[in-house]
């Protein structure tokens, strides 16, 4: 890739930190912004801000800049008390729409959305982009509200808009931040440190899955694509899901040990959307673009507990 220009909003979560070891190798001029930065560690070009409450953060801003927008709030329980979510959004875009027209920059803005937006789902149907959105919290409702203003708007000549919707992401991280990085993540470290480990219901709920790498790269490719992708929604997920038992299976295997589960009933207050079991298609993301995960599962999680074993010693 050239070197150009690039924000990353959310530069210190999981994915923004894999994505910023990638593209810093060519060189380019990078912009980072996060809502809480590390003060002895600061970086260049590294700022703090609440990018949906206070806009100062536009004047970053450059012609012809990749926008990478991967900072949410993802907490599924608080956002459901949060009903003014949608309308910070709504003002976040107006105020963003205002701004690149008046300066007349021209931005290409990859946004990360979730696969949660096509709401229950089921192991007997195969997700893509032209199944029906149906979402039942506010975190997904505010993410296709994203979606659709800056889809509305990518019409207009100062703005390449796209959006990936995520499925689950796994991967290695340094062990003190992947304690709390993810449930398959979470799942590996319990398994390693004998925790106890319950599920809800009998673990037979598919999900897919995609390692961080995988993802990083169809992120990259999107970046390099945008004017042939521009205003296009994609599902970025593995063609195959697992079940919570099959995991739990292949990571006995690694570690050669058997791992004491616990299943118990689902709670009263459990969200219904995290009682579905998905299984997607990436076809439409590939023929556009050729990217396909090259990590399989098994591969995945034998990696991350190679590597955090390695931590511990």
């Amino acid at each position: 890739m050239q070197k150009k220009s690039f924000l990353i909003i959310g530069h210190t979560g999981f994915i923004g930190q894999k994505l910023l070891e990638k593209i810093k190798k060519n060189k380019n001029q990078i912009f980072l912004i996060s809502r809480k930065i590390s003060k002895k560690k600061r970086i260049k070009n590294e700022y703090e801000y609440d990018v949906f409450n206070n806009y100062d953060w536009f004047k970053y801003l450059k012609n012809d800049m990749t926008v990478f927008f991967l900072a949410y709030n993802n907490n599924l329980y608080a956002l459901e008390k949060n009903k003014n979510y949608l309308s910070k959004i709504i003002k976040f875009f107006i105020n963003f729409n205002e701004y690149i027209i008046k300066k007349k920059i021209k931005v290409n803005f990859i946004f990360t959305s979730t696969a949660t937006i096509y709401g229950i789902t089921n192991e007997s149907q195969i997700v893509n982009e032209k199944f029906p959105d149906n979402p039942l919290s506010i975190y997904d409702k505010s993410k296709l509200y994203f979606e659709n203003i800056f889809m509305h708007f990518s019409k207009n000549n100062y703005l390449n808009f796209v959006s990936l919707r995520l499925t689950n992401i796994y991967g290695y991280y340094s062990l003190n931040k992947q304690l709390n990085r993810g449930f398959l993540n979470k799942l590996i470290n319990k398994s390693i440190n004998d925790n106890d480990i319950s599920i809800f219901g009998n673990g037979s709920k598919q999900r897919s899955y995609i390692y961080i790498d995988d993802l990083i790269d169809a992120i990259l490719v999107t970046a390099k694509k945008i004017n042939k992708l521009k205003s296009k929604i994609f599902l970025i997920c593995d063609n195959r899901s697992y079940s919570f038992n099959q995991i739990i299976n292949i990571i006995e295997k690694t570690l050669k040990k058997k791992i004491k589960i616990k299943k118990i009933k689902y709670p009263k207050l459990m969200h219904k959307i995290e009682k579905r079991s998905f299984k997607g298609s990436n076809n439409f993301f590939k023929n556009c673009t050729g990217w396909s995960p090259k990590i399989k599962l098994n591969f995945g999680i034998n990696k991350i507990i190679n590597e955090t074993l390695r931590d511990y010693k």
